[in-house]
């Protein structure tokens, strides 16, 4: 989602499916010169962390549970540097009462103008209604997810939905499928049949 937000990718492609070949309109972002805020250092953000240290962008990390070693990687202590310095904030966070709305409007509002903010942790992790005004005040803002706020419960995403149609260039929404591949489900389905074989013969 990041290297497609930021090099453009699917609108690039739209273009040319148009009989248009100019790059002039989608000319990206160089990830070396970039900043990228992760926020969450569980499994994935420490991943996700590795591999923008690999682009050679630097890396701020937000988790206040979470001990960073890393050389290269830099943990902050207040969320809002994260807000104030990256121009990619990424999300790793479990969804919990102390991190629903943790990107709230006072957080968006910190942000840089021409921030991209990705989401692949839950929906309910960032304010939509905000997000959605500050996309609109700042057409340089990006947003690229494979989550939406209430996909588990109420689904009430529709004006975030809304939004990406009209303006494509800003948003990219993915159906949840980050884990969604041949082989990690192979990995989970094994995993799951494992457990229930164990289970299955130590209680009969």
């Amino acid at each position: 989602l990041a290297l497609s937000s930021l090099r453009n990718i699917p609108n690039s492609f739209e273009s040319v499916k148009n009989n248009q070949w100019s790059y002039m309109p989608f000319i990206g972002r160089q990830i070396s010169e970039l900043t990228f805020g992760i926020i969450g250092f569980g499994r994935l953000g420490k991943f996700f962390s590795q591999y923008c240290d690999a682009f050679g962008s630097k890396v701020l990390v937000y988790d206040p549970y979470k001990d960073v070693t890393h050389p290269r990687i830099e943990r902050v202590n207040d969320i809002n540097k994260i807000a104030q310095y990256s121009d990619v904030i990424s999300i790793h966070a479990h969804v919990n009462e102390d991190t629903i709305h943790l990107l709230d409007r006072t957080f968006l509002q910190k942000t840089k103008d021409d921030v991209l903010i990705v989401n692949t942790s839950r929906g309910e992790i960032i304010d939509e209604s905000s997000l959605v005004e500050k996309l609109e005040k700042f057409p340089l803002m990006k947003y690229a997810t494979d989550v939406l706020e209430g996909e588990y419960t109420e689904y009430n995403s529709q004006p975030l939905i809304n939004y990406a149609i009209e303006n494509p260039n800003q948003v990219i929404i993915t159906p949840h499928l980050a884990g969604m591949t041949k082989e990690g489900q192979l990995i989970a389905y094994s995993k799951a049949a494992n457990l229930l074989t164990l289970f299955l013969r130590n209680n009969f």
